[in-house]
């Protein structure tokens, strides 16, 4: 008889025993002495618990959904989760009631990752692999809650899925629960409803823009539909110039792409089939006859469609709002204005412009009264976006802060605008703190009065999206050599140029 094959993933050596290890395909994991495997949601009654629980699963979307809806566990000494495929190592944050952490294991291995955690006594194991799920993506902002759904409503979850959580992204489950809970909608959501799942939910703390705002350094590749919409996929498209989609083509892989900022491009007209699943946003976006676009700009065009259609929050909400059932909404926004004079009409038409978004103005002296504020003098010219963007970046992201830089400057002094390079799309120390002109920044109420170095110092997390949407103006004339020598200047234009992302549609140049 041959030797029986090595298994696809390494388990942690020296697990404490008896063990259960529990994964999305048991082909990849040996049984040995002590130790049972089985697949996610068949979990083996066995008297007296286990010792240790070992998750084995595909990568970061795999752990968040299958965390969230897992069978009781009870208590175990030691948790570990393996993925087999990653692009960083699972963090964990313990939490305070928890017994004392005596080992930690945060590791890259082989393209996936191992955490492993001991503490001195049992723990919730549920609750120890429901934290690593939430460290295995951005912090995305909770706030949509659960939804139910009937039995018979399958979404790729557990067939014992009786829970959900408001931030690991399960959306909906299979039996309601039990006893009441804070974070589940108990109204059921019917199958009658001809839910799509097609496509959505794509979980945004997974497949996110963050990182996109590289240059290419390869030609465009052809889409490979034998792949799925992971955090390595992405990772491996970052710096390709575009990636040719040829229909048919698997839509949920598409809208991955495109909703963490891929640039998509289609060959040819999108399929009907295909423009319903999609929508007609991000299908016209994709479409060859479509107005030609800047890979960069086409980025974020991409991103704005896919989450305002198949990220998490949004499918949520359009679930709910099909049952009838109350949703929570997008935050309020409040923003002071901080000029006077004619400059304050300018500001009041810069935010009027505003849309989607729960806007008020307010005058300096007055309080705020929205969930988030923006202090800005609106000097510039924004695109009519500028706070959903803000918005959505604060929402994947779980940020306390958000920055839109002043990537985009028209010195009106020397009539040209440039645009600097300016780090993008990535989390950074805290909002940029000498730039020639003025960015805009996002933040939650509490934190409205706290300047920069404040922010910084009370520990806030800031993200700085893309700046293509708001050109700031700089009105100071002894400003310009900072503009034009202390920085790099990626693309410069006589006069005032506002780019298609300022431009309303049906605004001409």
């Amino acid at each position: 008889m041959p030797a029986p094959a090595e298994p696809a993933v390494a388990l942690p050596a020296d697990l404490r025993t008896p063990a259960l290890v529990l994964t999305d395909d048991p082909a990849v994991a040996a049984p040995g002495p002590g130790v049972t495997v089985a697949a996610v949601g068949a979990v083996p009654a066995r008297e007296g618990g286990w010792a240790s629980v070992t998750l084995v699963l595909a990568d970061e979307t795999a752990l968040r959904r299958v965390a969230s809806a897992l069978p009781p566990l009870g208590r175990a000494r030691s948790v570990a989760v393996v993925l087999r495929s990653a692009v960083a190592p699972v963090p964990l944050v313990p939490r305070p009631e928890w017994p004392a952490l005596r080992e930690l294991d945060v590791r890259l291995a082989d393209g996936g990752a191992v955490t492993r955690v001991e503490l001195a006594k049992g723990a919730p194991v549920g609750e120890v692999l429901v934290a690593l799920a939430r460290g295995a993506g951005s912090r995305a902002v909770p706030g949509h809650g659960g939804l139910v759904a009937e039995p018979g409503l399958d979404l790729g979850l557990p067939a014992v899925a009786d829970v959900v959580t408001d931030d690991v992204p399960a959306s909906l489950v299979a039996t309601l629960p039990a006893e009441p809970s804070t974070i589940l909608t108990v109204e059921p959501v019917l199958p009658a409803l001809g839910v799509d799942t097609e496509v959505g939910p794509l979980d945004e703390a997974v497949l996110h823009p963050r990182g996109s705002a590289v240059p290419a350094t390869r030609p465009a590749v052809d889409l490979d539909h034998a792949r799925q919409p992971t955090a390595a996929v992405v990772a491996s498209l970052r710096d390709v110039e575009a990636v040719r989609v040829t229909w048919p083509a698997p839509e949920r892989l598409v809208a991955g792409l495109a909703l963490a900022g891929v640039p998509v491009v289609s060959t040819g007209p999108v399929p009907a089939g295909a423009r319903e699943r999609l929508g007609d946003a991000l299908a016209d976006l994709l479409d060859p006859a479509a107005a030609p676009l800047d890979r960069d700009v086409r980025s974020v065009l991409l991103s704005r469609a896919a989450q305002d259609a198949h990220a998490t929050a949004a499918w949520r909400e359009r679930v709910g709002a099909r049952a009838g059932l109350r949703v929570a909404t997008e935050p309020t926004v409040s923003v002071v204005l901080t000029c006077d004079g004619a400059r304050l009409d300018h500001a009041r038409a810069q935010v009027a412009g505003q849309v989607g978004v729960s806007v008020e103005v307010v005058e300096p002296g007055a309080t705020p009264a929205g969930d988030v504020v923006l202090r800005t003098a609106a000097d510039g010219w924004w695109g009519p976006e500028v706070l959903r963007d803000l918005l959505r970046a604060r929402r994947w992201s779980g940020a306390e802060v958000v920055e839109m830089p002043a990537e985009v400057v028209h010195a009106e002094t020397i009539g040209a605008t440039v645009r600097r390079r300016v780090a993008t799309q990535a989390y950074v120390a805290g909002p940029e703190p000498s730039p020639p002109a003025a960015g805009l920044v996002l933040v939650g109420r509490p934190l409205a009065g706290l300047g920069a170095g404040e922010l910084r110092a009370a520990g806030a997390t800031t993200y700085r999206t893309h700046g293509l949407a708001h050109v700031a103006r700089l009105r100071d004339p002894a400003r310009v050599g900072d503009l034009l020598r202390r920085e790099h200047v990626v693309a410069q234009w006589r006069g005032l140029h506002r780019g298609p992302l300022v431009l309303d549609q049906e605004e001409g140049p």
